[in-house]
């Protein structure tokens, strides 16, 4: 895996040095002519690049970001998402989980969990479900486990733990992207592997027009070196 910055940067270093050993065989078949009995009448050769151009496929192995998110709270799209899932799991997995009622979810266990989850500035984070995953749900599960979960003890702890990850799941769906920032990419050079089917390709298009710049030594009215930089 390599960031896409570090790959630039080597295609580029590596261009620079392709032109340098261009001129530095310029310079040697230009002495070479200097040199020679017929040849020091005609002029050397020297070739440049004027413009490079690079169509290079590029395979996504990783993209580094950071995101925020707001939670904002639809009592009645809550409730209805809560319960949906609870009618699957029960199906699903041969559980009775009892539906959650309005009241519950106007209980001081919940809207107390809503007003600090709605007044919280999310920070920029990497991933949303590991924060989701910090918030301290214990008391919501607890107001549910008194009339939600059947009483079968074989039961009771399996219908604990969906009712978790359902309500977990549910609250996770009420956060809404707010922006985010694109720290990394990370790439492949290698496209040709079997398993990358599946995996998100880039084309990356380069282009470079040539430019040369020269280091000019002069030394000023106060008899000081002074480095002049000319571009060309």
């Amino acid at each position: 895996m390599i960031k896409l910055s570090d790959y630039l940067d080597y295609l580029y270093s590596e261009i620079i040095q392709a032109r340098k050993k261009a001129d530095e065989k310029s310079v040697q078949v230009a002495k070479e002519y200097a040199n020679h009995e017929y040849l020091k009448f005609f002029k050397a050769p020297r070739f440049t690049f004027p413009s490079i151009k690079m169509d290079i496929p590029l395979k996504v192995s990783n993209i580094s970001a950071q995101s925020k998110y707001d939670f904002k709270l639809d009592n009645e799209k809550f409730l209805n998402e809560l319960n949906e899932r609870i009618v699957t799991v029960n199906r699903e997995k041969q559980l009775n989980i009892s539906p959650v009622t309005k009241e519950e979810i106007q209980s001081t266990e919940f809207t107390e969990l809503f007003k600090t989850l709605e007044k919280k500035d999310q920070k920029l984070v990497k991933n949303i479900n590991d924060e989701i995953k910090k918030i301290d749900i214990s008391p919501q599960i607890t107001l549910l486990n008194k009339r939600v979960f059947t009483p079968q003890d074989s039961k009771v702890e399996a219908e604990r733990a969906e009712m978790k990850r359902i309500l977990t799941e549910t609250i996770a769906n009420s956060y809404s992207l707010v922006s985010t920032k694109l720290n990394d990419i990370y790439i492949d050079p290698n496209t040709t592997g079997a398993e990358d089917k599946d995996k998100l390709f880039i084309n990356l298009h380069i282009e470079m027009e040539e430019e040369g710049l020269r280091i000019k030594s002069i030394t000023d009215k106060n008899g000081q070196p002074v480095e002049e930089i000319i571009f060309e």
